[in-house]
């Protein structure tokens, strides 16, 4: 064990083993449907889409050249974990790391959420690389400011704004950590380099009215309402990103606290301002695991400086890593592994249900409703185009982009729902107690290109008087459009935007036609009778419906009111 320990193969050795293990896994691993959502942006490639960067699109296209499965999508992340795992190593730099390798692998591959990255796809998997080359550059720049620590500065800032947005949170701590570097003029070419290169990205946000920003900043958290529960998953996450071996991770992170070192200040600033911005967050809606695993890298630095020269917690530490480890092998295995759990994952059944939708659906186009997830996995399984459609609580999504001006009307449809209706025609189990209902349909008629929206903003209902509220009624079809085609209601929903509320109301306007992409004002009109709490149901829009059999789909954005006598 201890010539294991000191040899100089370790390294090497450890990461090819976990590089072809993690091949093995992304091959008999069915997709996340997160993972089929970002393999359909590979498969329409451009410098930007809805909610991310290109990149994740780019590690896709790289995989599906060498492989027509699963590692189609994933292969290129296998590659890219390896790179990482080699990238951090780099990074360290102290005297005895020789003497330590074991310990740093022992650390980095019982670090939990951050060894998922080795065999799925998302934008932190880039993420992830990226950013552990931005600190082995910013490490290199601080030793020598040669022009490769500049070179590679660039780059890998390039890279972190290509995978994912939040990576401008790892350039500002940075900043933050060591205000002595917006001294250094070349620093800011290295921003303009960057910023070039991101300027395709930028261009491609500001032609399509920025839909990545709005969507993050705007519509994800809008009309929110604050709960605890959002907190407290927070300090969860920040838990399950490390493991068992959190309490000697984090010991570790506050006897760094006071360092004078200028690299670890950086790394204790990452880790502090991702903690703090992602704790206010939560008080705007729910956050995720995967948003602050940037500090896995932070901590796993810190941590092995630490353990070397601590050999108490480092007992303390090994053993925890090795129940770490255990339960990832078991996870490992439960991802691929039906029938050891009673209940399904989100990796098991999904080709089983796709494959035979499309057998029970033959001759007909499928249309996905609010469900974005569902339609990609049922696309990538399949290699079958389908659609979706927004429902009146759904969201936006990069199939509402490529479907922009799409006229979907249609003789012959399958409309899928994860609600159950009773006009569904039949049920598909997917897994647990999940099922999608799919409802038969002919000569649909498309109501997915128009938009009515509010004149103005502030709304206000009155109780003793009829209500007549001006709206902007806009056709982005390419055929005409009559009013009277359509029913409307309003749509008031809770907190939780799960539950509505519905009041039929009447639309008119002077123009009952509405050509080609042309905007004429209008009136919704109602009585206030009938009308729910706004306590309770605090949010309104405006939907519109032409059939019994087909979900009130909603045309306007989601807004507060307030009520008046």
């Amino acid at each position: 064990m201890k010539d294991l320990k000191k040899s100089k193969f370790l390294l090497p050795i450890t990461i090819l083993l976990f590089f072809i293990i993690n091949v093995v896994q992304g091959s008999i691993t069915e997709l996340l449907p997160d993972e089929a959502y970002y393999w359909i942006y590979s498969q329409h490639m451009d410098w930007g889409f809805f909610d991310h960067p290109p990149l994740v699109a780019i590690w896709i296209l790289i995989s599906d050249y060498f492989f027509s499965n699963e590692m189609g999508v994933r292969f290129f992340s296998a590659i890219s974990f390896s790179f990482l795992t080699y990238i951090v190593w780099l990074t360290i730099d102290n005297p005895k790391k020789k003497e330590y390798t074991w310990l740093f692998l022992l650390i980095f591959f019982s670090t939990a959420l951050i060894n998922v990255y080795g065999f799925i796809t998302t934008p932190d998997t880039a993420l992830l690389l990226f950013s552990a080359l931005f600190l082995f550059a910013y490490q290199y720049y601080l030793k020598s400011k040669s022009i490769y620590s500049y070179l590679l500065l660039s780059i890998s800032i390039t890279g972190m704004m290509y995978s994912k947005y939040q990576s401008v949170l790892i350039i500002l701590f940075v900043v933050l950590s060591n205000w002595k570097l917006i001294k250094d003029y070349k620093l800011w070419l290295v921003c303009l380099v960057s910023l070039l290169l991101y300027f395709p990205h930028l261009y491609w946000q500001w032609i399509h009215d920025f839909p990545s920003f709005r969507y993050h900043l705007q519509e994800r958290v809008s009309n929110r309402m604050y709960k605890f529960e959002h907190t407290l998953m927070h300090f969860v996450n920040m838990i399950a990103i490390i493991g068992f071996t959190f309490p000697i991770i984090y010991k570790a992170f506050f006897k760094n606290i006071l360092t004078k070192n200028t690299f670890f200040k950086s790394l204790n600033f990452i880790i502090i301002g991702f903690l703090i911005f992602f704790f206010f967050s939560s008080f705007r809606g729910r956050v995720q695991a995967q948003w602050i695993v940037p500090i896995s890298i932070p901590l796993i630095l810190i941590s092995f400086d630490f353990l070397i020269n601590n050999e108490n917690s480092r007992k303390w530490f090994i053993r925890l890593a090795f129940i770490n480890i255990t339960i990832m092998l078991v996870a490992r295995i439960l991802l691929f592994t039906e029938g050891i759990l009673p209940k399904k994952l989100n990796t098991h059944g999904n080709k089983e249900w796709a494959l035979k939708l499309q057998s029970n659906t033959i001759g007909k186009e499928k249309i996905f409703i609010n469900s974005f997830q569902n339609l990609s996995t049922y696309w990538y399984y399949t290699k079958e185009k389908a659609y979706y459609m927004k429902d009146f609580t759904g969201r936006n999504n990069h199939f509402v982009m490529l479907q922009k001006h799409m006229d979907l009307s249609l003789n012959n449809i399958a409309l899928v729902s994860r609600n159950r209706l009773d006009h569904a025609n039949f049920s598909t189990h997917i897994r647990g107690k999940d099922s999608i209902f799919t409802t038969l349909i002919s000569n649909y008629k498309d109501l997915s290109q128009i938009e009515i929206n509010f004149t103005n903003e502030d709304i206000v209902l009155y109780k003793n008087k009829p209500n007549k509220i001006s709206v902007n009624i806009k056709n982005n079809f390419e055929r005409p459009i009559h009013i009277d085609d359509f029913k409307v209601y309003l749509g008031f929903l809770k907190n939780k935007k799960t539950e509505k509320h519905l009041k039929k109301v009447l639309l008119t306007s002077s123009n009952k036609f509405i050509s080609s992409y042309a905007v004429v004002k209008g009136f919704i009109s109602f009585e206030y009778d009938g009308l729910p709490d706004e306590s309770i149901f605090p949010t309104l829009g405006i939907g519109i419906t032409n059939s019994k059999k087909i979900d009130l789909q909603r045309v306007s954005k989601l807004l507060k009111y307030r009520v008046e006598d």
